[in-house]
């Protein structure tokens, strides 16, 4: 978020969270954080399983030192607490008690048997918000399946269009289907805090990780639904453009043709380095011919060319003629990024 001009309070100023999430919810407790609620991460007896996984701080292997544990918890508050001790249970329901938020990740069921559900929190609590993330939901005949990050992507159907024609099905690197899940929970979060403003009522908002990520699978669906055939994995043709990532002189550029004139504009300049090879040619004018069947050749002949060019030459001209080109960046280069200090993006933690 950007930094505000004045020091005015955040959306979320005086929300109190409990935390209970594991790895499937913790970036939804951070966005919350991030806006401004009070985040309290409930965590058993020894810590949660996530300061054990590094990343560590000179790595020293001890509770406070992994960065995975710290990017996703900044701004948040800490306390432990036994939920299978009848004192741990009865403190989280005084605590719950005074909470505008529970958030949990645990298998369908069980903070019920342990009166700590929705329908046991909310009668001492009726303006509670409850948001369960789980793996399918919190109904259903997957209810009490086990999932993944990667079954996420799986069995939500990202996998099968993602990749090459050639390879088997891939996934996004890191917790992507973990981080679209906590999204979705925010989201839905925002939306009963707005809905209790209104009715002073609460409610449970159910998550489900393969739902969530059924929704980013942009026209897959729909083109099984008009013609029923799944969609092939298609590298980097995706809808008549490239939308791709090149290697350069000095690392790599992404390139997206999104339009006919961005296409025309990439083959001129290719034309005028000597390396267009035949794509000047009529056949190649419309830049849906990237769908049939030359789209290898023109890959190659576009490889070729951005090898003898760096990533500023090519993201400068790019960006100078209106097309959405840019560097891939590295961790180290983001910290060097002028727009991103210029907008207050970086922010002292204390």
């Amino acid at each position: 978020l950007a930094a505000p001009d004045e020091d005015i309070s955040q959306p979320l100023t005086g929300i109190r969270v409990l935390d209970l999430s594991g790895d499937m919810g913790v970036y939804c407790g951070k966005l919350l954080a991030d806006v401004g609620a009070d985040v309290i991460k409930v965590e058993p007896p020894g810590g949660d399983a996530m300061r054990r996984t590094g990343p560590f701080v000179a790595g020293a292997d001890a509770p406070e030192n992994s960065l995975n544990w710290r990017h996703y918890n900044t701004n948040k508050r800490s306390i432990t607490l036994d939920l299978g001790s009848d004192a741990g249970r009865q403190l989280l329901q005084r605590l719950a008690g005074n909470a505008d938020v529970l958030l949990e990740s645990f298998q369908p069921g069980y903070l019920d048997s342990q009166g700590l559900g929705y329908e046991g929190l909310s009668d001492g609590n009726p303006g509670l918000v409850y948001a369960s993330l789980t793996p399918f939901g919190k109904t259903g005949p997957y209810r009490d399946y086990k999932g993944s990050d990667l079954v996420g992507f799986a069995m939500g159907g990202y996998m099968y269009a993602t990749g090459w024609p050639d390879t088997p099905p891939n996934k996004l690197w890191g917790l992507q289907a973990f981080h679209t899940t906590s999204n979705r929970a925010f989201i839905g979060i925002l939306i009963a805090l707005y809905h209790r403003m209104a009715t002073g009522q609460g409610q449970q908002v159910d998550v489900s990780m393969q739902e969530a990520v059924t929704t980013t699978t942009e026209h897959v669906n729909t083109t099984y639904n008009y013609t029923g055939e799944n969609a092939i994995r298609c590298g980097f043709r995706h809808g008549g453009q490239f939308v791709a990532t090149w290697q350069c002189r000095d690392g790599f550029v992404s390139i997206t043709t999104n339009t006919q004139k961005a296409w025309d504009d990439l083959r001129a300049w290719m034309d005028k380095d000597g390396m267009a090879g035949d794509l000047m040619d009529e056949k190649y004018g419309d830049r849906f011919i990237l769908r049939g069947e030359h789209g290898e050749h023109i890959e190659e002949l576009v490889e070729a060319w951005t090898l003898i060019h760096t990533r500023q030459e090519i993201t400068e001209w790019g960006q100078a003629n209106h097309h959405p080109w840019g560097p891939v960046t590295t961790a180290g280069e983001l910290l060097d990024i002028e727009q991103l200090w210029a907008r207050g993006f970086y922010q002292e933690v204390t």
